[in-house]
């Protein structure tokens, strides 16, 4: 039969050369003891289903985030980390090959002549407004923000309140913060609010109850002492609270401490017996702690912790209370923890205490701060004096440096997140139906990090809709924004959940997504989506992918013809029921070789009959069995029959000749020839 254009038509000069030696001389002199196949490289056809960790690479690459970029498709790609599906604008064609090249992927080094049969979620369209808010950027409300809104740099609140509303105030906020807005950017801007105006200028006065501040907390306060402390909370970590009375602060302390219900301004009755951890004094948390109240607070001018401070505070050998101070450096980010270092000093550093996830959020690994807080207790760490603080609020240390230390007043306040929009002049909130999570949502359902993992979204937002909007009715849809977590790093995803009358869907992964298998094939060093596959199988010894397609040949009929390892040699690198030969790289259609190996089979046969029959054998039954084992996966594509083209050599006894089969998959697994041509050289 004729051959298309599009065959290769192999150049084979030097290949004569190599044919010219007997076929098995290598073999008789080398391999007397070997049996079985020789594959000196790494040729596969694996099947493998994207996991979750993929689905972050891909949205991780750098190559695919310059290919997003460019299309302008970056918060599509990002959404594929959280969602865990690829969608029409990230392509499996484009953007996968870029995760089967990734060194951190299982298979990337596969050779070339390999396939993956690759099993992966996708969907269709996405929403518009789902896509643009998927990888949304994040804005920390700053307290040079909060500055601007209450008009003061001394009389100001880390918080909005009544008078100076999130509302009012958060659109001017983001216009002076963020220059490079354009059309339909969203933003999560996270913030402080209160129920409660700060007051400034002027002693506070409690709003409710006849609480008064106590004056226990004195610096003559020792351990073993049994106290009764009326205080004001001023920090929260997780591992306890900042109380403070009129005459100092001391840590509350408890492993597993339930943070998430106190708030700065929170009037507390504390009382237990005074004790000591790495010279910081500190009383018990065991249910002690009776609320009764709030009020605002206005911190004391700071102390600031220099290293020499700290130095000297870590030489006391004797308990002490909690101080109010300012400490410059910076941060390293490792695992859960947060140091804060000096320049280059390796004598003393900051170890930020028990963070909460609000005060993490505001922190980027190797950058500057000013934080502020409290000083507790210190300890050692090889060469270095470890001093733990309490942080209360951080600031950009350049920023901190433009003006003078303040004294800002405290008010109860809860953090809370909100998405805003850029429509091209302004910002504003976003529609109604779209949510974001709030760090105490997080907190509720018992997340400590403040973010989701893994299944968690999946998990958690169907209750927290059903919690949250009762009155739900049948159609209506809700855009959730969240934090995920995947791969050390911390993005905001989007899911869209309909409402169908009695529960929350998520719509697009119950209608819309779908599983699909498709394979992957290397060649050249680059893997693409194929579902059809051309094998270029050089002649010669040592052609790794030569050697694995007639190795699986050989095998294929060792296996499943009937006294198929009469068929094959003693090394079991080639037989002759079709002359495919895994030693040779090559088809060996010489009738005396057939014959010394199974006389009796080929017995009264002459040359030509004989090479008829290898050639027809190798067509018709060993290629489509072998196939079927290489590619158990390859079926049509709709109406489409995928091909597999083998390009390769046979060896006539004088010369090595160029020849290639094509067969399209008609089922899963099922091969059937198409076309054979043996003489490609003479068309």
């Amino acid at each position: 039969m004729k051959s298309n254009n599009k065959h290769l038509i192999f150049a084979c000069g030097a290949l004569l050369a190599l044919a010219s030696c007997s076929e098995n001389s290598w073999n008789d002199l080398y391999l007397k003891d070997f049996e079985g196949g020789y594959t000196p490289t790494d040729v596969q056809t694996i099947k493998y289903t994207l996991t979750d960790n993929d689905y972050a690479r891909i949205a991780d690459n750098r190559f695919n985030k310059a290919l997003a970029a460019a299309q302008g498709v970056s918060s599509e790609l990002a959404a594929v980390k959280t969602q865990k599906y690829l969608n029409s604008s990230i392509p499996a064609d484009q953007y996968i090959p870029n995760l089967l090249k990734d060194s951190l992927f299982k298979y990337f080094a596969l050779s070339d002549g390999s396939a993956i049969n690759l099993t992966y979620n996708e969907a269709g369209e996405l929403p518009e407004l789902m896509a643009s808010l998927n990888g949304a950027r994040e804005y920390i409300v700053t307290d040079e923000d909060y500055q601007i809104v209450y008009g003061s740099s001394d009389d100001y609140t880390a918080s909005f309140s009544p008078s100076h509303s999130a509302k009012s105030n958060l659109p001017r906020v983001l216009a002076a913060a963020i220059d490079d807005a354009e059309e339909g950017d969203y933003v999560v801007v996270n913030y402080n609010t209160s129920d409660t105006d700060p007051v400034f200028n002027q002693t506070p006065e409690p709003p409710t109850g006849d609480f008064t501040l106590s004056n226990v907390l004195t610096s003559e306060l020792t351990t073993g002492t049994d106290i009764t402390v009326n205080g004001v909370v001023t920090a929260v970590c997780n591992a306890g609270i900042i109380l403070t009375d009129q005459a100092g602060s001391i840590l509350v302390y408890a492993s597993g401490f339930p943070a998430d219900s106190y708030k700065i301004g929170d009037q507390v009755v504390a009382t237990g017996t005074t004790s000591s951890y790495k010279n910081c004094l500190q009383l018990p948390y065991d249910d002690n702690l009776e609320k009764v109240g709030t009020q605002s607070y206005t911190y004391p001018a700071p102390v600031d912790f220099t290293p020499e401070v700290l130095l000297a505070a870590g030489a006391n050998a004797d308990p002490v209370l909690a101080v109010y101070g300012t400490m410059t450096g910076r941060v390293d980010i490792s695992g859960n923890y947060y140091n804060v270092y000096f320049g280059n000093r390796e004598d003393v550093r900051g170890s930020l205490y028990n963070l909460t996830d609000a005060i993490k959020a505001q922190l980027n690994n190797g950058e500057t701060y000013t934080l502020e807080g409290y000083f507790t207790q210190t300890s050692t760490s090889g060469s270095y004096t470890n001093c733990n603080f309490v942080v209360t609020a951080v600031k950009s240390a350049a920023k901190s440096n433009r003006r003078k230390a303040t004294r800002s007043v405290s008010v109860p306040s809860v953090n809370e997140n909100a998405v805003y929009v850029y429509n091209g002049s302004k910002w504003a909130e976003a529609s109604s139906n779209v949510v974001a999570l709030n760090p105490s949502d997080y907190a509720s359902m018992g997340l400590s990090y403040g973010n989701f993992s893994g299944t968690q979204a999946s998990e958690y937002l169907p209750l927290y809709l059903a919690h949250n909007y009762p009155y739900a009715q049948a159609d209506d849809e809700k855009y959730v924004v969240y934090k995920y977590f995947a791969n050390n790093t911390t993005t905001f995803a989007c899911t869209q959940y309909t409402f169908n009358g009695s529960e929350w869907i998520d719509t697009i992964s119950q209608d819309g997504v779908r599983t699909v298998t498709n394979q992957f094939v290397k060649n050249d060093g680059v893997w693409k989506l194929d579902p059809s596959v051309t094998l270029n199988l050089p002649a010669g010894r040592n052609q790794p992918l030569s050697t694995w397609f007639f190795q699986a040949c050989v095998d294929w009929v060792r296996d499943n013809v009937p006294d198929g390892a009469a068929y094959v040699t003693s090394y079991g690198n080639n037989d002759y029921y079709t002359g495919a030969s895994a030693y040779q790289g090559n088809v060996d259609l010489r009738a005396g070789s057939a014959r010394n190996q199974n006389g009796e089979a080929y017995d009264g046969m002459s040359d030509e009959e004989i090479i008829d029959l290898m050639k027809s054998r190798f067509e018709n039954e060993v290629c489509p069995g072998t196939l079927s084992v290489l590619y158990p996966d390859l079926a049509p594509v709709g109406d489409f029959e995928p091909t597999v083209t083998i390009n390769f050599y046979y060896y006539t006894g004088s010369s090595t000749k160029p020849a290639y089969v094509i067969y399209k998959a008609v089922a899963k697994g099922k091969f059937e020839l198409v076309e054979a041509n043996w003489n490609p050289e003479e068309e």
